[in-house]
């Protein structure tokens, strides 16, 4: 990452540019035509990110063909949303803090595989899949 690059900008002219994919405001949620990506970016020493509930609210599953595609570092890694919404995005799992938005907070480990470990109980895990970029722009065609 360039020194100067804003964190959450890491990545995101190749998802707009290569992909074709359109933000929405400046959330995390990416459209194009059917496909409804999620897309954070990770780039803090801790691996940390978080998905608000109000981005989530705006997935349709029956509409959209959703997916997660987290910008690590300078890598992509994703995941149906579906299934990760029903495994790691339940009630009982939401961080508690004083913000006023409902959230979720997970963690990017690398062994024994890239997943998701889901900070309010590290039971939780998502495994995760790395597409190249070749392979990411191939599919969203």
């Amino acid at each position: 990452m360039e020194s100067n690059q804003i964190p959450s900008a890491v990545n995101k002219d190749f998802l707009t540019n290569e992909l074709g994919l359109i933000q929405h405001l400046n959330t995390t949620i990416f459209k194009k035509r059917d496909f409804f990506v999620l897309s954070p970016s990770v780039q803090n020493k801790s691996n940390g990110f978080d998905l608000r509930e109000v981005s989530l609210n705006k997935y349709n599953r029956i509409a959209h063909n959703g997916y997660l595609l987290i910008r690590y570092k300078e890598r992509f890694l994703i995941a149906k949303l579906a299934n990760f919404r029903k495994k790691m995005m339940r009630e009982e799992l939401k961080a508690t803090s004083t913000s006023k938005t409902s959230h979720w907070k997970f963690i990017i480990k690398e062994t024994p595989t890239l997943h998701v470990v889901c900070q309010t109980d590290s039971d939780e895990t998502f495994p995760l899949q790395e597409p190249s970029s070749n392979q990411l722009i191939k599919f969203f065609q």
